[in-house]
């Protein structure tokens, strides 16, 4: 199965560093553009899919396994009405063959 339907970019956050104290957190790094399939989702299709009951907008598909998405990865893509989204991730349930990737949307 093939999902290509946005070019999303994928964003990582660098690793914090300690000032005197004061924790600076990582600035966002771009780490590539892929293509998949990006969907509305809610908390209440979480809940009865995996039982997870945390706060999300969409999921995004894509037909292959990626390491460099993780929890708490950015992505950003820009919808069919010209608005730039910024979706942080927070699940990936398991699969070896595709990724289902949920996400909130965040403002950056």
């Amino acid at each position: 199965m093939m999902f290509t339907n946005s070019t999303v970019g994928l964003w990582n956050k660098g690793a914090s560093t300690n000032v005197n104290g004061v924790v600076v957190p990582g600035v966002l790094t771009w780490i590539k553009d892929i293509q998949c399939d990006v969907q509305p989702y809610t908390t209440q299709l979480l809940l009865l899919a995996y039982g997870y009951n945390i706060a999300v907008s969409n999921r995004i598909y894509i037909d292959y396994f990626d390491a460099n998405i993780k929890v708490g990865s950015i992505l950003k893509y820009v919808d069919g009405y010209g608005n730039t989204l910024n979706l942080e991730v927070k699940i990936i349930p398991w699969n070896d063959q595709y990724m289902e990737v949920i996400c909130l949307g965040v403002s950056l």
